[in-house]
Order: structure tokens, then sequence, then C-alpha cells
């Protein structure tokens, strides 16, 4: 029989009671999971969400601020880079080519419409290859997609383009087209015979008129075609024009003989002006090209010279080139690229980069020398692409260094880089690309 009448319960003692009595109990300083470990019962493993959640907070919040300021200075590095191709025109171009994707092509090589594409009716535009021949304007894409052919009756056709806007016309004779990408948004016929002609980066654009017994008239339009200023010169033939990126001023070239000595001049218009506000003379020197760069700087390539300067500074320096021949040049990246050569017809070339924000000394013009000829020049981001003796030469022109060459082909006439390692190569009867390697 028990010695006790009445049962008693057991006790229960928890552990950790009887330790912080005991033994001073202290919470953990630190917890510990495995993963590997099977779950007591009665608890749920942790969901991938919780996992990524504890991942996350084991990652320091500086390093998080370090990987944004990194993206932040690539994609700004980008953006300033390819500046000159961030137009509205480009980016719906782009966008349109995200939402449908690139119609398939049949790849390079492409043949050329019509029979003739002069070098300077040759570029890359948007990462396709514009040309304009003696029946067509053409755009073929980089799978070598027809994106654009439209026919015209121009029998001097010239090109002029600045940020995705196209102006097409006559030389010599009256008619002209304006383009915005592949959208045509003016097409007209001038009062007279057009000598030449520019577009700015907003789509305005400006035509230089032949006169009467030598003279010329200036006339500058807004993107409908709607007439915005006109000079007329009493003397001298337009030979060049340049518009900044809004066309709010402009600068001419023009010629004119002086007892038998040839003078050329560089007109600088503000276009809310009627009369010019600066004019600067420069002898024997015919100013055959002229821009307008995007820090202000104008430059007029002349055939024994050229001319720079800023129009708010109002005075203009030259360059000589002492003697040598000009084989070919290109305005670009506020700078002007010019090769010269002490040979008439072939020989060594020598590729000057010249910036004329900058005083001219040692190091400007950066120089390049060349064992070929230089043909034809393209920039693009950092990169000059050379056509020379059928070879393509890649360079920085940051610095000269010579980053690649590649074979062009004997028919090469000229080349447009796409992109800094990508470029297209006009042949005598079609269109090809090279790359970088």
């Amino acid at each position: 029989m028990p010695k006790h009448g009445k049962k008693q319960e057991p006790k229960v003692i928890q552990l950790k009671d009887y330790q912080e009595k005991h033994a001073g109990w202290q919470e953990p300083q630190a917890l510990y999971e495995y993963e590997d470990s099977a779950p007591e019962d009665g608890l749920q493993p942790p969901t991938p969400e919780e996992k990524a959640k504890r991942e996350r907070r084991a990652i320091p919040k500086a390093v998080y601020t370090v990987c944004l300021a990194l993206v932040a200075v690539i994609i700004g590095l980008g953006l300033w880079i390819n500046r000159e191709f961030l137009s509205w025109d480009n980016l719906r171009e782009w966008a349109k080519l995200q939402v449908l994707g690139e119609e398939g092509g049949d790849g390079f090589p492409v043949d050329i419409t019509g029979s003739t594409v002069y070098d300077s009716n040759f570029l890359a535009y948007n990462g396709a290859a514009v040309m304009l021949s003696d029946t067509a304007l053409s755009m073929v894409g980089a799978q070598g997609e027809e994106a654009l052919s439209l026919r015209h009756d121009l029998n001097q056709p010239v090109l002029k383009a600045a940020s995705g806007h196209f102006l097409m016309y006559n030389n010599g004779s009256t008619g002209y087209t304006l383009l915005a990408g592949t959208q045509v948004t003016a097409s007209g016929v001038a009062e007279q015979d057009i000598i030449t002609g520019a577009v700015a980066a907003n789509g305005r654009f400006a035509l230089g008129l032949a006169g009467e017994y030598g003279a010329s008239h200036l006339q500058v339009f807004l993107e409908n075609a709607g007439l915005q200023y006109e000079y007329a010169f009493a003397n001298d033939y337009i030979t060049a024009i340049a518009l900044n990126q809004d066309a709010s001023w402009g600068a001419v070239c023009t010629a004119r003989s002086d007892k038998g000595e040839m003078v050329s001049r560089l007109t600088v218009f503000d276009f809310a002006q009627p009369e010019p506000v600066v004019q600067y003379e420069t002898r024997d020197n015919l100013l055959l090209a002229a821009c307008w760069s995007e820090n202000g700087v104008i430059y007029a390539v002349g055939d024994k010279a050229l001319v720079s300067g800023r129009a708010s500074e109002g005075n203009f320096t030259e360059y000589d080139y002492q003697g040598r021949q000009l084989t070919a040049f290109q305005l670009a990246a506020n700078r002007a690229f010019l090769s010269i050569s002490a040979y008439e017809h072939a020989g060594a070339s020598t590729l000057m980069i010249l910036n004329g924000g900058e005083p001219y000394g040692e190091s400007n013009p950066l120089r390049v020398e060349l064992d070929r000829r230089v043909e034809s020049i393209s920039v693009y981001g950092g990169t000059v692409a050379l056509l020379a003796g059928g070879e393509a030469v890649f360079c920085d022109y940051s610095t000269g260094q010579e980053l690649a060459r590649a074979d062009a082909g004997a028919d090469a006439k000229s080349l447009a880089l796409s992109n800094e390692s990508h470029a297209y190569v006009l042949g005598v009867s079609e269109v090809r690309t090279i790359e970088l390697r």
C-alpha cells in the first residue's frame, strides 16, 4: 500500500530555469542555423524569399551604394560618348527595332542601287549604311536588310547629314528633299540653282543659291521648309555652309577674285540680326567645307590651311599645311581630322588631329604617320578609321595609338564607322563590312 494516500504530480524542471538560478544564465550571443538539418516537429523550413532576405541583410549597404554609383558612371559615360546620336529620331528608330526586331536580310555584301556613289555621299546612321547613288537614297541595316530606298531624278546628287536628319539636293539645279530618319519631312524647288547646303541637328537647313555675275544668296529654312532667314552676297560665291545645333547661328564660306588673287571669306551670322556679326579673310586658300562643332568651335577646311575659331570670341587662326596636299578630311567629335601628303598621287601621308578649342603647339595637332595615302576618314566614339591603300586602319584618336588593321578590298572607295569596332566599306559596285578583332 502506498506510503501517501494522495498521488503527487511529477515536478517538471526547465533546463533554462535551472541554469538561470544556478549558473548565471545569459542569452546566447549567436544563433546558428543549418540548412541541411531536419526541421523540428511543428517548425516549417524557411521559404526561398526568407533565405533571400537573410542573404541581402548580410551584404553591407556600402556595397549597394558603390555598385549603383558605378552603374551611373558607366551609363553617363556611354551617353556622353554617343551624345551626337541621341536624337529623338534615333531613339524612335531604336524603340521600333526593339519592338519589331530586325527584318531579316541576306547579309553582306549588298549591291549598290544605281551605278555610282560618290565618296562624300556614303555614311553610317543608327547602325545602318546610308548611300546616295545617282538613282536612289538607300539605307541598309546591319543584317543587309533594306531600310529605305527613295528614288530620285537628281543628276548631281549631294547628301548632307546631322543627327539623323538628311538633306538631299541637286548640285547645279533646284530640287531638294529633307528627311528625318527614313521619313520625308520636306521637299521643294529652290528659287535658283543650289550651290551647296547644310542641315542642323534639329532639322532646319540652309541652301547656298547661285546669283548673277558670280554673286550668291543664302537662305535658311525651318523644319517645314518655311523661310527663316536670307542674305545676299554682292560679289562672293558660296562654297560651304555650317549651322550650329539649333540653326540660330551659321557660318558661310565664300570665294572671290581680288586683282587676280583668290580671297576666301568666313562670314558668321546670328540669324536674329540682318547683317553678319563676324568676318575673316584668308588668301590663296579655297575653303572647301565647314562645321560648327558642339563646343562652339567653327572649322573651315581649306586646300592650303585650316581656319578655326569661336564666333563668341570674334577671332580666328589658321593652321598651314606647309605646302603639303590635302588628301582627306573629316570634321567630327569637336575636332578636325586632316590627312596631308607631300606626294601628289600616292605615297606616305600624315593624319593630323586638331582641337581648335586649344592653342596649336607640339601636342596639338596630334600626328599619326602612315606609309600609305589616306583616302577616307570616319570617326565614331573614341575611334578614327582610315582607308589607306585598300586597308582599314583603326586608331584611338586621343592618343594616336593604332588599334587594328583589316583588309578593306582593292576597290574600296570610302568607309563609315557604325560603332567603334564595325565599319561599312563602299566598293565600286557593293557595300561590305569589316570588324575590328
